[in-house]
């Protein structure tokens, strides 16, 4: 499949102060890193993947282009300002390195959503907008900095509505019924429930676990199971 023309930003400079230990980005949520499982994703649809980062040694190994933050306040929008100045393309989906199920069908939907005087494709669930979900224009960049010169740090605080293009929760739902692309990992419990969605995803879709299913539709019908 053609890689689309679109630069794919992965932040990963967050100060990982309720994580101990190594990096989060770097345990794993099944075979994979949260970072690699990422950007094997962003790899396979992005003609460019940028890593925003504060420890570029830790990431020497990373085929992707690895910048760190242009304005020193480390913090989300900082992230999302040099990634949007680095990248060669208008358009970069921007997401964070500690949301493991980063979805293909939603990407690829709000890819196709971009329009003429739009800046933002951003996904609007239930609880609200999913700011690292989103595609950027490269246009959003004097907003941002603006906003960082008045350390106004909060993404959605620079968005201007009539430029925001915002996918309703039942389409969201539809290309990913259970909004995993939204999961994120802050803490230690929340990389155990991570790893244990991706075991339950995989027993759902195992022969096995339809099999049971299966019967268990059946002994529904039939009390004695026989």
């Amino acid at each position: 499949m053609e890689k689309i023309d679109c630069t794919g930003v992965i932040l990963a400079g967050g100060c990982n102060s309720r994580f101990p230990g190594i990096n989060k980005t770097f345990h794993r949520v099944g075979a994979d890193t949260m970072l690699a499982r990422i950007h094997t994703l962003f790899s396979m649809m992005f003609k460019e993947v940028i890593l925003v980062v504060n420890e570029p040694a830790l990431f020497l190994d990373i085929d992707a282009l690895v910048v760190t933050d242009i304005d020193p306040s480390c913090c989300a929008l900082s992230g999302l300002h040099a990634g949007l100045f680095h990248a060669s393309f208008d358009w970069s989906y921007v997401t964070a390195c500690d949301l493991p199920f980063v979805s293909e069908k939603i990407i690829r939907y709000l890819v196709t959503q971009r329009s003429p005087g739009k800046q933002i494709i951003i996904p609007k669930t239930r609880e609200g907008l999913e700011p690292l979900s989103a595609l950027y224009h490269k246009s959003c960049i004097p907003r941002i900095e603006t906003n960082l010169e008045k350390k106004v740090f909060m993404i959605k605080k620079f968005f201007k509505p009539e430029r925001v293009k915002q996918i309703p929760p039942g389409t969201l739902e539809s290309l990913d019924p259970d909004l995993r692309f939204k999961f994120n990992v802050n803490t230690p419990a929340d990389l155990e429930t991570a790893r244990g969605m991706l075991l339950n995803s995989a027993a759902l879709h195992s022969p096995g676990t339809i099999r049971v299913k299966s019967a268990a539709q059946e002994s529904k019908y039939n009390p004695t199971g026989k």
